[in-house]
């Protein structure tokens, strides 16, 4: 229960200064009426209160579910198995992720529909997928997360020559779905398990890195899809 205290205090210390400040800036700055007072009020209310419910559930459920899977996986499965699963989680808890949704209608919509919200949610979600699975092959077999980083980069700098200019800065932001709420926490909680089970490994060395080849396996999704797309 103190655990439960404590962390409902920290996501609210995060979430009231924003929204103090953004009332503020309105009142003050902006000088604009507030419309729908009533509405905008409630919908912070919940908001707030979403928040702090989340980050519980995070802390109390999802981290620890996702590190006890890591530890647990690589003594019970084969390796394709545990590949398999690092791509699965990957893909699934994307498109879970609020932010995705939201990016996918608004390129759908300012792309004039050549780029469907599907697709485009889709294909962050493959890319997320494989880059876990790197994650876990580095973890597996303790390859320096910059020998397969830097590579992945060269790779990208050369897609960006080609790729439409448009599917360039899409590729980086849609990159940025990786430090979501939900992704982050449960990559990080898997990857460190894994680390951990295998022994000989150094969890903050080994089981970190893996959001990092995420955002590159997005960048590199996403540019595919802009070039096949023509956008």
């Amino acid at each position: 229960m103190r655990n439960v205290y404590a962390t409902s205090i920290e996501a609210l210390i995060g979430v009231l200064p924003v929204v103090l400040l953004l009332l503020l800036f309105n009142r003050f700055v902006l000088r604009v009426p507030l419309e729908n007072a009533r509405e905008t009020f409630i919908g912070l209310a919940l908001t707030v209160i979403g928040i702090v419910l989340f980050s519980n559930g995070l802390k109390i459920g999802l981290l620890p579910l996702g590190e006890t899977v890591g530890i647990n996986l690589p003594g019970h499965a084969p390796m394709w198995l545990v590949l398999a699963f690092a791509f699965v989680l990957g893909f699934g808890v994307t498109l879970a992720e609020p932010s995705l949704q939201a990016l996918g209608e608004q390129i759908e919509e300012l792309s004039a529909g050549i780029i469907p919200k599907r697709a485009m949610i889709l294909t962050v979600a493959l890319g997320i997928g494989l880059g876990v699975t790197m994650g876990v092959i580095k973890i597996i077999f303790q390859i320096p997360t910059s020998k397969i980083l830097l590579p992945s980069l060269v790779l990208i700098a050369i897609l960006m020559q080609f790729a439409p200019k448009a599917a360039v800065g899409i590729a980086f932001d849609a990159a940025g779905v990786t430090t979501g709420p939900v992704t982050v926490p449960t990559i990080i909680a898997m990857g460190v398990g894994i680390a951990t089970a295998l022994g000989g490994r150094d969890p903050l060395i080994d089981g970190f890195g893996l959001i990092a080849l995420c955002l590159v396996g997005v960048t590199f999704t996403v540019l595919i899809l802009g070039m096949i797309f023509k956008i």
